[in-house]
Order: structure tokens, then C-alpha cells, then sequence
């Protein structure tokens, strides 16, 4: 009976294992369709594959360096247990004996959730306002001719007066001043 035990547990686990290995990637692969579907539709068609593999960097060092940081807070914010050689009472066994210790990762856990939870709530507008910007504030305009107030095209798009320099973001913003 023991064996049984055993190996349906066993059978259990490595089935779970495989299960949740399936649906992480199942879900990553969603994900980073979607993150490349939002990146195709900004591309800017003057700069191309450029601007898209730099929107794709950004995201990548935003997705990895997390967990090298919460790796390093996990080994310094742990407690090791203090351990003690404790002789037996025949006078020559020696066992070893912990006590205490605190694992630092589920507290942190806990606390980078709560922070990512609150993230969201603050972020959340600001976020969805960029993300619903017209793709001509995702353009560089670089090449495009420009017209003045008469309607007669003058020199490029990208060069010229500071404000004209500053870009879609100056002027949006500039006139966003209370939102």
C-alpha cells in the first residue's frame, strides 16, 4: 500500500509540474503576441525594424532585470537559522539542531504585489491615455513637409523651432496641463 502511495503521488506531482510548465507557456506566448501585435501597429514605416527592435529591448530589460533585483533582496533580507552541534546521550552521536531563521520570500512577495497592485491603480489612466494615442503620435515624422498657416509646404518635419523639435509629446502635454 505504501508503494501505491508513493508512485500516485509521485504521478500526481510530475503531472501537476508538467500541467502548470504547459499553461505558463501557453500564457507567455500569448503575451508576447499581443506585446509584438501593440508593437507592429506603432511602428513608425520611416525607421522600420529599428524602432520595433528598440521597443522590443525596452521590454525584455523591463521584464529581466526584476528578478535578478528580488533575487538579491531575497538573500539579503533572509534570516539564516542559528545552528547548534548537540552530543547524544551515548556522548559521541552528534546531531545538529536549528532554530529560527525567516525566508524573505513570500514577505517579499507579498509587499512587490501589493506595490504592483497600487502601480496599476495609479498608472492605469496614464497608461491607457498613451495607448490610445492616434499611431500619427507614434510617427517620428521624419521626411514629412510641413505647412505653414497660408498652406505653403516649407522645409521637413524635424527640424526648425524648439516647439516644432519638442514633438507630438510637447504638444500634447502642453495642452493636457490639468489631466
Amino acid at each position: 500500500m505504501g508503494t501505491l502511495n508513493s508512485a500516485l503521488s509521485q504521478i500526481l506531482f510530475w503531472g501537476l509540474l508538467i500541467l502548470s510548465t504547459a499553461c505558463q507557456t501557453i500564457v507567455q506566448s500569448l503575451q508576447f503576441n499581443a506585446q509584438m501585435t501593440f508593437f507592429a501597429s506603432r511602428v513608425d514605416p520611416a525607421i522600420g525594424g529599428s524602432y520595433m527592435t528598440l521597443l522590443n529591448t525596452f521590454a525584455n530589460l523591463g521584464g529581466t532585470w526584476p528578478s535578478s533585483a528580488v533575487m538579491y533582496l531575497v538573500g539579503q533580507l533572509t534570516v539564516p537559522p542559528k545552528c547548534d552541534a548537540i552530543l547524544g546521550e551515548d556522548g559521541e552521536t552528534v546531531r545538529e539542531v536549528c532554530i529560527g531563521g525567516r525566508d524573505a520570500y513570500f514577505p517579499l512577495q507579498l509587499g512587490l504585489s501589493i506595490l504592483g497592485c497600487l502601480w496599476v491603480m495609479v498608472m492605469k489612466k496614464r497608461v491607457q491615455y498613451i495607448a490610445d494615442l492616434p499611431d500619427d503620435a507614434w510617427r517620428t515624422h521624419i521626411g514629412d513637409v510641413e505647412e505653414d498657416e497660408n498652406g505653403e509646404t516649407g522645409k521637413e518635419r524635424g527640424g526648425g523651432s524648439m516647439e516644432m523639435r519638442k514633438g507630438w509629446w510637447w504638444r500634447t502635454m502642453k495642452g493636457r496641463k490639468n489631466a
